[in-house]
């Protein structure tokens, strides 16, 4: 199943370019980076640019719970994304918007919340079950 702004929290998140929009710890908003690794609760998200100083660069732990992700996503799930009439900025308080050649999904941490396998197992429509 191809990664649509749809379908994105029934798919695997490492490997997304992942950005904390809204946190209840004001500190990890606005950390962005690549997706390294998924836990039931956390994202780990490795940050190549650093933020405001040397220590804030590198891979940070972000609970799911209390935060909203914003992902992007590019080549065809930003032309299908394009083809439904979305907006052209990211984070700008809609849920999907497109930029050039990429789509911004924002995700509540909360839809997240479960082992990676599972969410991808248990959220896919499939007429087999």
């Amino acid at each position: 199943m191809q990664v649509t702004p749809e379908t994105l929290p029934r798919h695997e998140l490492v490997g997304l370019h992942a950005r904390v929009v809204e946190s209840t710890d004001p500190s990890r908003v606005g950390i962005e980076g690549e997706v390294v690794r998924e836990t039931m609760r956390t994202l780990v998200i490795d940050s190549e640019e650093p933020r405001s100083s040397d220590s804030d660069s590198g891979v940070k732990q972000v609970p799911k719970r209390g935060a909203k992700f914003e992902f992007r996503l590019t080549d065809e799930a930003a032309a299908s994304a394009k083809d439904a009439g979305t907006a052209s900025q990211p984070a700008g308080g809609e849920s999907q918007t497109t930029g050039e050649g990429a789509a911004y999904v924002t995700v509540d941490g909360v839809e997240l919340l479960s082992r990676p396998a599972t969410r991808s197992e248990t959220g896919v429509d499939s007429k087999w079950r």
